[in-house]
């Protein structure tokens, strides 16, 4: 059987050095292999970041070309090779390790690189997105110690993972104050964003402080969580509380933040990383009790992701423009329907 996967020649732009092509799957799974059908993945800033600048600054991550693009997906277990004990065919997989390249139609993976996950939990596609759930939980359930009537702010707040951290503060009853980027449909952002949950939609630029103040806003954040880096990290730092924490979970700008000592010596602020794949390395128990909270969220359309989807062997060349457009809300998602030997 060939399978279908999109591969990435050089470091680059994505539509120079992104192709679709095809590949013989091996004759025989070795040890503790399985052959895995990629059902639904997602076209993520990260995947396209690896794609033009390699590897994300990861350690373990794949960055050197030639490699198949493309970190997290949903697949279903097709065969499973010698010495596989906890996988069976038609269980649900989830790629645990970064890098595995997902955006492919069949795969050969390891047993231990793949998180296993109850069929039918969610809907397969929000399960092809479990990482934009869970880091969103994890932000809020582990770091500034908040609560009812606690105010956060978020820059990226248009992204997956920003619309879903506004979705569950406005469960826990914690103001959001949303920081996007002014791309021409502001406007478009503001009323989008206040329908999820969102207190407050400011531009990214000035100072965030100087706003929420004319804004007459004044429940000081006591949370700031940042994808973006650069001056966007320093702007939401400025607005914090004294000595409550910023997380930085992202970096899209690809700079780091600069802050000024001030903020370190006089406001005692705290600056921490978080990374979903660490912390469930380090936290293996408490991964099921969490996708079942998830799943109990987004099964009650409680959860929601706005998302369109693209057939990976005849659209792949339209799902790459749409997650190239600025500004874009929806998430793009690669579907694979068909995996037989017309590829």
């Amino acid at each position: 059987k060939l399978r279908a996967q999109v591969s990435c020649k050089d470091l680059g732009k994505p539509k120079d050095v992104l192709e679709l092509n095809s590949e013989a799957i091996p004759a025989e799974l070795e040890w503790g292999e399985v052959l895995v059908n990629v059902r639904a993945a997602p076209m993520n800033p990260g995947d396209l970041y690896n794609v033009h600048m390699g590897g994300a600054g990861s350690p373990d991550a794949a960055s050197k070309p030639p490699f198949v693009a493309g970190n997290d997906a949903l697949g279903v277990v097709v065969k499973v090779g010698p010495g596989v004990k906890n996988l069976s065919e038609n269980d649900w997989v989830f790629p645990f390790k970064q890098s595995m390249g997902t955006w492919r139609s069949l795969v050969v993976w390891k047993e231990k690189d793949l998180l296993k996950m109850p069929v039918d939990l969610m809907p397969l596609e929000y399960a092809a997105m479990m990482r934009e759930m869970c880091v969103a939980y994890r932000l809020l359930e582990d770091h500034g110690n908040l609560k009812p009537g606690d105010s956060v702010i978020l820059n990226a707040a248009n992204s997956t993972i920003g619309t879903l951290i506004i979705q569950l503060c406005r469960m826990l009853k914690l103001r959001t104050v949303a920081i996007v980027r002014d791309n021409g449909e502001f406007e478009k952002s503001v009323i989008w964003l206040k329908s999820l949950g969102a207190t407050e939609v400011i531009a990214d630029a000035a100072s965030l402080k100087a706003q929420l103040e004319k804004n007459k806003y004044f429940a000081k954040p006591k949370l700031a969580l940042d994808a973006v880096g650069g001056h966007s990290a320093v702007r939401l730092a400025d607005s914090l509380q004294e000595g409550c924490p910023l997380v930085i979970y992202g970096c899209m700008s690809g700079r780091a933040p600069m802050f000024p000592w001030q903020y370190w010596v006089f406001r005692d602020l705290k600056v921490q990383g978080f990374n979903l794949r660490r912390w469930m390395q380090n936290n293996k128990k408490k991964v099921p009790a969490m996708l079942e909270t998830l799943a109990k969220l987004v099964n009650a359309d409680k959860l929601t992701i706005a998302y369109t989807e693209y057939e990976l062997s005849t659209e792949f060349d339209e799902a790459l423009d749409h997650a190239l457009e600025e500004g874009r809300n929806t998430k793009v998602l690669i579907k694979v329907t068909d995996i037989g030997v017309t590829y």
